[in-house]
């Protein structure tokens, strides 16, 4: 699979490089500091995925995202992000097809550029993070119960709904809400059809945009798997 690097940071690019080429699957075949270099890049060296280095100076990450969606197409992009925060509904409008802590390991950095090398979306692993406050305020003040489209939502679909934006996998929430897998699929499904997404990320955007989520460093208030 070939890999094009992003950053505007030398050293994070040829850290990168030493993590991908020292596997037999995995090739480097080009590094970008700016926008004409990735115009360039995609060009010649048609990338199986782009890794987006969010952390930058002189680039906006969503504007790099935005410009390989319209540029090419074939090449989906990993941005790799210091904090789940604002920047992330911006990324997922933008088209991102991966997002992950750049602080994951590099196993996991390593797995994600497969998988969205291999055609699958990708969001931050669900254990371990506690950047996200699900907003549940007192009964009857939650900001979310008059939506239009949630109203025609069950209590546990919402649920459903607020783990799927935090990135949880349908395993990881059915061990949350202690519920069978095949329940969960059956919730994503409706809630989905009912909401008229097209797929998950969809359902991270439109969650973000109704104010469903936050970022904050608060606790959450529905189940949580135990960190590690």
């Amino acid at each position: 699979m070939r890999i094009l690097v992003v950053s505007d940071r030398t050293v994070i690019r040829a850290g990168y490089r030493m993590l991908f080429d020292g596997k037999p699957d995995l090739e480097v075949s080009g590094d970008a500091g700016d926008i004409p270099q990735i115009a360039s890049s995609v060009s010649d060296l048609r990338p199986d995925v782009v890794v987006i280095d969010s952390e930058t100076n002189s680039l906006d990450a969503a504007e790099v995202v935005r410009f390989l969606r319209s540029e090419a197409p074939g090449s989906p992009s990993l941005v790799l992000v210091g904090e789940f925060d604002d920047q992330v509904q911006r990324l997922l409008r933008a088209g991102a097809r991966g997002l992950l802590l750049n602080r994951s390991s590099p196993v996991e950095i390593v797995s994600a550029v497969r998988l969205v090398a291999a055609g699958y979306a990708l969001l931050f692993p669900c254990r371990g993070r506690r950047l996200v406050d699900w907003q549940a305020p007192a009964d009857g003040d939650e900001p979310e119960s008059g939506h239009e489209g949630l109203g025609r939502l069950t209590r546990r679909e919402v649920d459903v709904l607020r783990l799927i934006a935090r990135g949880c996998s349908n395993a990881e929430i059915a061990e949350m809400l202690f519920v069978s897998e095949s329940t969960v699929k059956s919730h994503v499904q409706r809630m989905l059809d009912k909401l008229e997404l097209r797929n998950r990320i969809h359902a991270v955007i439109y969650a973000y945009e109704i104010g469903m989520v936050r970022t904050a460093g608060l606790a959450a208030r529905i189940p949580v798997a135990p960190v590690g």
